[in-house]
């Protein structure tokens, strides 16, 4: 088993526990797997031979790949019956950038290209969310899914606007759902930082996955995703 799903296995288990409480407590989670992983990984490679220096510079680039993963398919299993009672389907671009996709597949790729002139790009998208209608698809939401930001803060609002500037995409909504693991957006303070105001602005929900943050009209608790779905029905 993939430690990704190890993680995911998990927090089925931690589900279980705290029922959709759970979902609020995804940063508290996650925080606690990062200890379980550190803790095994980097003794797994001193005992291969690593300096304890070398153990964690590679624990820690281990643990950004097992927590994007993880947390892609934590949110897909929030958002699973949902989907399921609504007849809605999922994807994502990892999906859509194969090759040989089949019909349905390659028209919702068309549905959601930016234009860039002689050249159209598949933006960003975690989870893509669409429907068939009468044999034509309509997506309803692109779920960008980041445990934290850093710089990138400006990564999602950018393909937001690109697909705003189409009339066949300008209709898609673009939500974060984040544990913003670093708090990078969770809190006013004196003055904003500004990674929230860009992100804020642009964006059409941002979804904090726990349970201490300043809220407000866009920026809310992970529990309200599945009601702002509902709405795009």
């Amino acid at each position: 088993m993939k430690l990704n799903e190890i993680v995911v296995q998990n927090f089925l288990s931690f589900y279980k526990l705290y029922r959709n409480n759970a979902f609020k407590k995804i940063k508290e989670f996650l925080s606690n797997q990062k200890e379980i992983f550190y803790e095994n990984k980097i003794s797994e490679l001193q005992n291969n031979g690593l300096s304890k220096e070398e153990a964690v510079i590679k624990t820690r680039q281990g643990w950004v790949n097992v927590v994007g993963r993880s947390l892609e398919q934590i949110i897909e299993i929030i958002i699973c019956d949902f989907c399921n009672k609504h007849k809605l389907k999922i994807t994502n671009d990892k999906i859509l950038k194969s090759k040989n996709l089949d019909e349905e597949l390659n028209l919702v790729k068309r549905a959601i290209l930016v234009d860039f002139g002689e050249n159209c790009v598949l933006p960003d998208g975690d989870i893509i969310i669409y429907k068939i209608v009468e044999k034509r698809v309509k997506i309803l939401a692109i779920l960008s899914i980041k445990n934290s930001f850093r710089e990138r803060y400006t990564e999602t609002p950018y393909w937001k606007l690109k697909l705003a500037e189409n009339n066949l995409t300008k209709d898609i909504k673009v939500f974060m759902i984040t544990p913003d693991n670093d708090d990078e957006i969770s809190f006013l303070g004196v003055n904003p930082k500004k990674s929230r105001i860009v992100m804020e602005y642009e964006l059409d929900g941002i979804y904090l996955a726990k349970e201490s943050f300043d809220e407000s009209d866009k920026i809310k608790s992970i529990d309200k995703l599945i009601d702002d779905l509902g709405k795009l029905l």
